[in-house]
C-alpha cells in the first residue's frame, strides 16, 4: 500500500501516545475545580497568598432559616445529623457546648493577668485603678448582671468576665447564643448557623458526592419541611457551581463541534470513511491533550477543557486537506503546525497557570493530530468522492488585479481602524464570573446575617519570629482601632485579638499590680473578711510565670487562630490581619509600610497583574511574528515577502475589533497570538495553490469550534472564542483576495 515505509516512525509514535496515556492513568485524573485557582500570582507573597487561600477556601456556613427559633434549630439538626458522619466535611459545629465555654474560661481565668482587656489596660495604664474597682462592683451588684461570680476571690476585679465578653463577640458578627447555638434574627426570621470545613475530595462535580450532595440534602431537606430554608455561603459553593457549569459547557460545546464537524465532512465527501477517520483523530488527539497536561500538571483545570474543545476545529483541518489533497500538501501541513504550535508555546510561558494549560493541551494534542495525519493517514482508505484536480481550480478565475486591490484596501482600512481606536488594556476580574440566582441571593442573606462584610481586602503581616510578627501586628491593630473609631471600618480579625504578644502579656502583668493596692478594699466591698487580700496577692505572685502561646490556647479558639497564623514561609514568619466593614480603602491602604505590613486588595491587584500580563501577550504576538516569518521566508522564498503585511493586518484589525468592544483583556489577546499561528494556514494553502475547497472547509470546521466556544457563559472563554472567529474571519477574507490570481 502506498505511504507503508517509515514503520519505526510509526511504532514509535504510537508507543509515545499510548506511554502518554499510560502515564496519565498512573498518575490519575484530577480535575481542578476550584474557580480561584486560575488567577495568576499577582505578587512578590505568592506563597503567602497560597496559604491565605488554602485556610479560607475550604470554609463554608450553612444557615436554617424559619419563622420561629424551633423551627430553625430543628431544621439545622437536620443537616447537622445528615452530615457530621461523612467525609464531605472535615469539621461540622452546629452547638457550642459548655464543655467548650468551660475550657475557654478556665483559660481565661489561668491567664487574667496576662490577657487584660484593652479598655481596662488603658485605664490601669494610666493609674486609674479605682475606675476599674467601681466598674466591676457595679457590676456585680447591677440587678441585670449574668456575670460569674464562682471565682470572685481570686478576680474581684473581674478580669476574667471581661475578657469573656470580648473573646465571645470575636468573629461572631450579629450572631450571639441561644440555647446552645449560634443563632440571629433578621427581618423576621431566624436563623441557626453551622460552621464547616469541606474535604478537599469534596469538591466534586457528581451529584452522587461532594458539595453535590449538599445541595441534594437540602432539597429533600426543604421538601420534608416547608417551613425551612437553608442558606449556603462559603468558596466551596462557587467551585462547585462554576466547574459545573463548565463540564455541562464542555459537553454541549463539545457535541454541537462534533456533530457539526461531522456533518460537514459527511456532506462534503459524501462518504463515512473520512469522517470516522476524521472523528477518531480529533478523540484521540483530545485524550493525549489531556494525558500530557496531567502529566506535567498533576491536574487540570476544569475551566482549561473548555478552551481545549476548540481543538476540534483546528485538528480538523489536517484531515480535511488530506483527504483532499493527499500526500502532495505535507509541507504546508508541516508549515502550519509549526506556526500554531509556536504560539501555543508563546503562551505556555506566561505565568499564569490557566493559559499554560491551556497551551499544553491545545499544543500537544495539534501535534498528535499532524502526526497522526502524517504517519497513520497513508494506511487508510481513501476518500471516495474527493477530487484534488477540481479543488484546485477553486478559487481561481479572473479578476486577479481587481482582488489584490481590495486585500490592500482591506489591510490598509485594518491599520487605520487600529490606529484610530488605540489598544486598551482592560481587564475586569469582576466579569469573570457570574454567580447564579440562588446563590447571589444566598450571599446576600448570608452578608446581612453574619454583618461581617469582609471586602476581599487584608494586611500581610511579616516577621523573623513569632513575637517579632505579633509585635507588628499589635501596632497595625493599634492604628486599625484608630481608624475604626474614625468610621474607616467596623472591625477586624487578628491573631493578637487572641494571643498578645510576650511584650504586651508582661505589660499587662506588670499593669495589673496596681490593683494590689486596691485588692483588700475591694474584697472587703464584696463581702469577704481582710484575710483574702493575701490569698489574691500570693495568687498574683505565682501567675508571673504563666505565658499564652500561638499553641496553647483552647480548640474553640484555636480553630480562628489557624485561620489567621500562616506559619513559616522561607525564613519568615506571616499572618493575616482581616478588615471587616471596610468604608474607606484609602485609609486603611496608608498603613501598609511595604516592608513588614502590606496592604493586599485582591481584585484590583489580580486585574492589575492581569494588565500587566496582557502587556506580554502582546509582546508575544511580536514574537510569533518574528519566529515564523524568517521560516516562511526559507521555505517560499520571495513569495513570503507579498504576504508580509497580512498578518500584521489581521492582528491589528483583531486589536480593533476587541478595543471596540470594550479593551483587550489577556484572553482576548491570547486569541490573538492563535490567529496570527491559524490565520497563516489559509495564506501557505494559497501559496501551495491547494484546494479552495480544501481551505473552505478548514476555515468553516474552525469558526464553528471557535464559534461555540463564544457561547459560553465563561466570560474568558466568550472572549476568546469570538476574538478568534473574528480574526480568523479577517485572515482567511485577506487570504482569498490576496491569493487569488
Amino acid at each position: 500500500m502506498k505511504g507503508s515505509g517509515w514503520p519505526i516512525r510509526r511504532i514509535l509514535f504510537l508507543c509515545g501516545v499510548a506511554a502518554a496515556f499510560i502515564a496519565a492513568l498512573c498518575r490519575g485524573i484530577n480535575l481542578d475545580t476550584s474557580f480561584f485557582s486560575i488567577f495568576p500570582e499577582y505578587s512578590s507573597l505568592s506563597e503567602v497568598e497560597k496559604k491565605i487561600s488554602q485556610n479560607t477556601s475550604s470554609s463554608v456556613y450553612i444557615f436554617a432559616e424559619s419563622s420561629d427559633f424551633d423551627t430553625a434549630k430543628r431544621g439545622a439538626e437536620a443537616f447537622y445529623d445528615a452530615f457530621i458522619d461523612s467525609d464531605i466535611f472535615r469539621s461540622l459545629v452546629m452547638y457550642q457546648d459548655a464543655d467548650s465555654f468551660d475550657e475557654v474560661k478556665t483559660f481565661l481565668f489561668e491567664h487574667r493577668y496576662q490577657l487584660i482587656d484593652d479598655d481596662t489596660l488603658a485605664l490601669l495604664d494610666a493609674g486609674k485603678a479605682d475606675a476599674v474597682a467601681k466598674g466591676a462592683l457595679s457590676q456585680v451588684y447591677s440587678p441585670f448582671s449574668f456575670a460569674d461570680l464562682s471565682h470572685l476571690d481570686k478576680d474581684p476585679f473581674l478580669l476574667t468576665e471581661k475578657n469573656m465578653k470580648k473573646y465571645a463577640s470575636l468573629g461572631a458578627g450579629n450572631m450571639f447564643m441561644k440555647e446552645g447555638c449560634l443563632a440571629a434574627k433578621s427581618a423576621g426570621k431566624w436563623y441557626v448557623m453551622i460552621r464547616g470545613t469541606v474535604t478537599d475530595s469534596s469538591l466534586s462535580f457528581s451529584k452522587k458526592n461532594g458539595i453535590g450532595k449538599v445541595y441534594e440534602q437540602i432539597k429533600i431537606l426543604e421538601q420534608e419541611n416547608p417551613e425551612i430554608a437553608y442558606i449556603c455561603s462559603g468558596v466551596p459553593f462557587h467551585s462547585y457551581e462554576s466547574s459545573s457549569k463548565a463540564m455541562k459547557e464542555i459537553s454541549w460545546i463539545t457535541g454541537i463541534s462534533l456533530t457539526l464537524v461531522a456533518l460537514i465532512i459527511f456532506v462534503a465527501f459524501r462518504s463515512l470513511v473520512p469522517m470516522l477517520i476524521s472523528l477518531a483523530n480529533i478523540t484521540v488527539s483530545l485524550m493525549f491533550g489531556l494525558a500530557v497536561a496531567l502529566i506535567f500538571y498533576g491536574k487540570i483545570n476544569a475551566l482549561a477543557l473548555v478552551f481545549g474543545t476548540t481543538l476540534i476545529g483546528v485538528s480538523i483541518d489536517y484531515s480535511i486537506h488530506w483527504f483532499v489533497n493527499r500526500e502532495r500538501l505535507f509541507r504546508s501541513l508541516a508549515v502550519n503546525c509549526l506556526s500554531t504550535e509556536v504560539s501555543w508555546c508563546l503562551l505556555m510561558l506566561a505565568p499564569f497557570p490557566l493559559l499554560r494549560q491551556i497551551a499544553l493541551f491545545s499544543a500537544a494534542g495539534l501535534l498528535c493530530s499532524y502526526l497522526t495525519v502524517r504517519l497513520i493517514y497513508p494506511l487508510c482508505p481513501a476518500a471516495e468522492g474527493c477530487s484534488a484536480e477540481a479543488g484546485d481550480k477553486a478559487g481561481q478565475g479572473s479578476g486577479g488585479h481587481l482582488a489584490r486591490t481590495a486585500g490592500i484596501l482591506v489591510i490598509a482600512l485594518c491599520l487605520i481602524a487600529s490606529a484610530a481606536s488605540g489598544i486598551r488594556i482592560k481587564n475586569n476580574i469582576r466579569g469573570m464570573y457570574t454567580m447564579s440566582d440562588h446563590l447571589l441571593e444566598w450571599e446576600k442573606k448570608a452578608s446581612g446575617i453574619l454583618g461581617l462584610g469582609s471586602s476581599g481586602q487584608y494586611f500581610i503581616v511579616a516577621g523573623r519570629g513569632p513575637q517579632e510578627l505579633l509585635g507588628r501586628e499589635e501596632q497595625l491593630t493599634a492604628a486599625l482601632e484608630k481608624e475604626k473609631k474614625a468610621g474607616a471600618l467596623g472591625g477586624y480579625a487578628a491573631i493578637t485579638n487572641y494571643v498578645p504578644s510576650m511584650a504586651r502579656q508582661a505589660r499587662s502583668y506588670q499593669a495589673a499590680s496596681l490593683l494590689l493596692q486596691r485588692s483588700q478594699a475591694q474584697l472587703k466591698a464584696l463581702g469577704f473578711g481582710s484575710a483574702a487580700a493575701a490569698p489574691f496577692e500570693l495568687d498574683y505572685r505565682n501567675s508571673a510565670g504563666k505565658v499564652v502561646s500561638l499553641n496553647t490556647t483552647p480548640s474553640f479558639l484555636q480553630e480562628s487562630i489557624d485561620t489567621l497564623y500562616l506559619g513559616k514561609v522561607g525564613d519568615t514568619y506571616y499572618s493575616v490581619v482581616f478588615p471587616l466593614q471596610v468604608k474607606d480603602s484609602e485609609a486603611l491602604k496608608s498603613l501598609a509600610d511595604g516592608n513588614h505590613i502590606f496592604f493586599m486588595s485582591k481584585i484590583k491587584d489580580i486585574e492589575q497583574e492581569l494588565d500587566h500580563l496582557t502587556k506580554i501577550a502582546l509582546c508575544f504576538i511580536l514574537a510569533s511574528y518574528l519566529l515564523v516569518f524568517p521560516l516562511l521566508f526559507v521555505v517560499y522564498k520571495k513569495k513570503a515577502l507579498g504576504i508580509a503585511l497580512v498578518p500584521v493586518a489581521v492582528i491589528l484589525g483583531s486589536l480593533a475589533f476587541v478595543s471596540s468592544t470594550g479593551g483587550v483583556d489577556l484572553f482576548a489577546c491570547s486569541g490573538i497570538v492563535l490567529i496570527f499561528g491559524l490565520g497563516l494556514d489559509y495564506l501557505v494553502y494559497g501559496l501551495e495553490k491547494k484546494s479552495g475547497k480544501a481551505t473552505l472547509l478548514s476555515f468553516i470546521t474552525t469558526e464553528l469550534s471557535f464559534g461555540a466556544l463564544a457561547l459560553s457563559s465563561f466570560v474568558p472563554a466568550h472572549v476568546f472564542g469570538l476574538t478568534v472567529c473574528a480574526g480568523l474571519a479577517l485572515a482567511y477574507l485577506l487570504s482569498c483576495l490576496i491569493n487569488r490570481s
